[in-house]
Formats: structure tokens, C-alpha cells, sequence
């Protein structure tokens, strides 16, 4: 029996960095699903920002913006903030300009890169730049205000992605009194959920940050990034590549992280949430 039998009409659809996928709620694999228009319209009904939205509303996105593919390296926003980019897949960096006191932050699919700017102008634009391929539904920002001054529900929308935004810095960044191989794990089941990319090994895994990116985003040194790093390693945590990052156990990672996992797991052992 070929491994496509094992996959029916009722397996669900989930998105892997900007790839969507079959998976078979039974045993845990999944397979990959289309190529482009109608894997582009997948990766809008699931992105977790536009999901919040009506048909009609996304559709006035969409008319207003453009859907947009970045490489590695590439800069989406700098010293001025003319665009609102809203991830549909892959791995972006913000990092604050010279002066602020804000910090680096990694984000995928589902990110709105401006958000806080849509509300409040007068906040500085980060410098963002795409960690790996990336995906974005890109806005004019003054069209993005106009939009959001008409439409309450995508007001609210852009609100919850602040109010998220704030969350997780509490829930994985701001975690200091915790030794930095246990914030490094959190930090890692987060971008699991957010921007991974197909492991054979282990369904999923993460692309793209390097040990700087990971020590800026946790405010530690690149030294104590690497010890934590060969501390994952050493407990089988973690299994490691040029910028890749694999996880033999997310429940594991998870549990070392001590953070939550919403919902079963794709990838790694078969486990349920904790």
C-alpha cells in the first residue's frame, strides 16, 4: 500500500513556513499538499491574522496590497515604515533602530509588521529582514490606516496582534530568571508553531536564525547561546546544521522550555499537549 493511501479526504490541512500539508491525524505524517494558487489561498485561510477576518475584508487587503516573495537576507521594513507586511510563511527578524529601547523579536506566519504603526505613528520602524523565503501580503501603511479607520473587525484584528505581540515577549523573550538553555527551548517550541520548515527526520524543523539572531532575540551573548545550544545537543534535545535546527521531541523541548503547546504535535514522537 503506497503512503498516499494513508491519507484521506478528512486529514487535515496545516501550514509549514510557507508550504501547506496533509496531516493524518492517526499517525502523525504529513505530505505535501499543492503548489501555487491554490496553496496560496491556503496559506490565507489559515494564516492566523487574516482567519480573524470576513471574506470581504481580506479581499480589500489583497486589492490594496500585493502578495510578495522575499529571499534570505532581504530587508522588509528599515528607517521608514511605508509598508504593512502580513506573513503568510517564512522566518523574519525585527531589530530595533539605533537608540530604541526596544528588543529583536522573530516572527512567522501570521506576524503583522506594523502593526503597532497602524495604531500609533508615531512609534520608530524597526529594521526587518527575512531569516529564509518568505511570504507576505505587503500594504501601503496610509492605505492599511484608511482601511482600519472604516473597518472595526480589522481594527480589532490589528489590535489582538499587538496585544499577542506584548504576550509573547512575557511568555518567551522576558523569561530571564531562567537559565538560558530553558529560555532558548521555549523560544524554539515557539518558532516551531510559527515558522518551520519540512524536516524529513522529524516532520518540521526551524531555518534560518543564526546564533547571533538567537542571542540578540534573548538579550544573552552569542557565547551563552552557543553553551546552550551544545547543552540541547547533549540532552538530545536539539540536533543542529548550517542555520537548521531539528528536534527529535517537541513534547521533550517543550517541557524543557516550560512552555504550553496548544495542540498535538506534527512532528517528532507521537504525544498529546501538555
Amino acid at each position: 500500500m503506497g503512503r498516499s493511501s494513508e491519507f484521506y479526504l478528512s486529514d487535515k490541512s496545516v501550514m509549514l513556513g510557507g508550504s501547506i500539508y496533509y496531516r493524518n491525524d492517526e499517525t502523525g505524517r504529513v505530505r505535501h499538499e499543492v503548489s501555487g494558487p491554490r496553496a496560496l489561498r491556503s496559506l490565507m485561510e489559515l494564516n492566523p491574522f487574516l482567519s480573524q477576518l470576513a471574506l470581504g475584508h481580506r479581499q480589500d487587503l489583497f486589492l490594496s496590497g500585493a502578495v510578495r516573495t522575499y529571499h534570505r537576507g532581504q530587508h522588509l521594513r528599515g528607517s521608514s515604515g511605508s509598508m504593512v507586511h502580513i506573513v503568510l510563511g517564512g522566518c523574519v527578524i525585527e531589530e530595533p533602530v539605533y537608540g530604541d529601547a526596544a528588543t529583536t523579536r522573530i516572527h512567522g506566519a501570521g506576524a503583522v509588521l506594523g502593526d503597532i504603526e497602524v495604531l500609533s505613528p508615531d512609534v520608530l520602524t524597526p529594521t526587518t529582514r527575512c531569516l529564509n523565503s518568505t511570504v507576505t501580503v505587503s500594504v501601503p501603511m496610509d492605505r492599511m490606516r484608511t482601511i482600519a479607520d472604516t473597518n472595526a473587525s480589522l481594527t480589532s484584528a490589528i489590535g489582538r496582534a499587538v496585544t499577542e505581540r506584548i504576550a509573547v515577549g512575557e511568555r518567551i523573550y522576558n523569561r530571564h530568571s531562567l537559565p538560558t538553555e530553558h529560555r532558548l527551548a521555549g523560544l524554539f517550541t515557539y518558532l516551531l508553531e510559527h515558522c518551520p520548515v519540512p524536516s524529513v527526520r522529524y516532520g518540521r524543523m526551524l531555518e534560518g536564525p543564526s546564533q547571533s539572531d538567537l542571542a540578540g532575540a534573548l538579550s544573552v551573548s552569542r557565547a551563552t547561546i552557543e553553551t546552550a545550544v551544545r547543552t540541547l545537543r547533549r540532552d538530545g534535545l536539539l540536533v543542529t546544521g548550517y542555520r537548521t535546527y531539528e528536534f527529535p521531541s517537541e513534547r521533550k523541548l517543550a517541557e524543557v522550555g516550560k512552555v504550553r503547546i496548544p495542540r498535538q504535535m506534527v512532528t517528532g514522537e507521537a504525544s498529546e499537549s501538555i
